[in-house]
């Protein structure tokens, strides 16, 4: 029986950071635009979308240079699949590759094998472009079988939940997989999603700078998570792709931040928080049901 568990605890993390930054990127081009009713596809949606492996990932990749961070890029089958050249160039800047479906597929529209075959496509083919493996996983949204999928394939960690800040961990006797929250201020939703004519830099910064400068202050207490989630179709365009480096220095300035991808917060989390596997547990409490 799969079980969320939460720390019990005080949360550390590495070099004693008051707060835990991940910025993730969901790397998809023209996958979530179906077509038409006429069965056409709409040439203006799918041409925005297609950017970001075109050209938006390249400058989010080029600012994150800039400002040596390095990021998660949660990204579509299909786009390992059209764009090789694009995932070798993330991975050759240090970044992590997790997955993000292969034609981002509507996860609760999926029967349990068709979400499996998912999942071991978009495996197979990241391996195939990048030599590495996605261990960590968002999906467009989530179906009731998900969680033990992730798991039976090896993955360690999810980000699909918006239900806690801190990351927490779900557990069966078949594995444990940790759980990165995320937060409903990603440019998706500041930007209204990929509509050009509507929403601002300067409002996406308002969101942004108020939510992780609501952690920071926390942190004082107790260490703090504040998850990022951007797409290089939105966020890479220019004037938006500002908004990235802007927010970025702030963090930077305010002290005591850890930039880490999402793996390395997974594996810490596993490792020293909720030391899975060893002897010494940490004490974990389940979540009211």
């Amino acid at each position: 029986m799969l079980q969320d568990h939460h720390y019990d605890g005080r949360f550390r993390w590495p070099n004693d950071a008051r707060v835990a930054v991940t910025l993730t990127f969901d790397f998809q081009g023209g996958e979530d635009v179906r077509p038409l009713e006429d069965g056409t596809r709409d040439h203006e949606g799918y041409t925005q979308c297609e950017y970001g492996p075109h050209t938006g990932v390249r400058r989010i990749l080029r600012i994150l240079q800039e400002e040596g961070v390095k990021a998660t890029f949660l990204t579509c089958g299909a786009i390992a699949e059209r764009y090789p050249d694009a995932v070798e160039a993330i991975v050759a800047a240090g970044h992590e590759i997790a997955g993000h479906g292969y034609h981002h597929e509507v996860a609760r529209n999926l029967t349990r094998e068709e979400e499996r075959d998912v999942m071991r496509k978009t495996i197979d083919m990241v391996r195939s472009r990048t030599g590495q493996r996605p261990l960590g996983w968002r999906s467009c949204t989530q179906s009731p079988n998900s969680l033990e999928l992730l798991i039976e394939h090896g993955f360690i960690w999810n980000s699909n939940s918006f239900s806690h800040d801190l990351p927490f961990l779900w557990e069966s006797d078949r594995g444990a997989l940790v759980e990165l929250p995320r937060q409903p201020f990603g440019d998706g939703r500041t930007y209204q999603h990929r509509n050009n004519d509507a929403g601002s830099p300067h409002d996406a910064l308002v969101v942004w700078k108020a939510m992780f400068d609501e952690f920071h202050e926390e942190s004082k207490a107790a260490p703090a998570y504040c998850p990022f989630q951007f797409h290089p179709y939105i966020s890479g365009r220019p004037g938006r792709a500002n908004a990235l480096r802007t927010i970025i220095r702030h963090m930077r300035g305010s002290g005591g931040v850890w930039f880490a991808c999402g793996g390395e917060v997974a594996r810490w989390c596993l490792d020293e928080v909720f030391k899975v596997g060893r002897p010494a547990a940490m004490p974990r409490r389940a979540a009211a049901s």
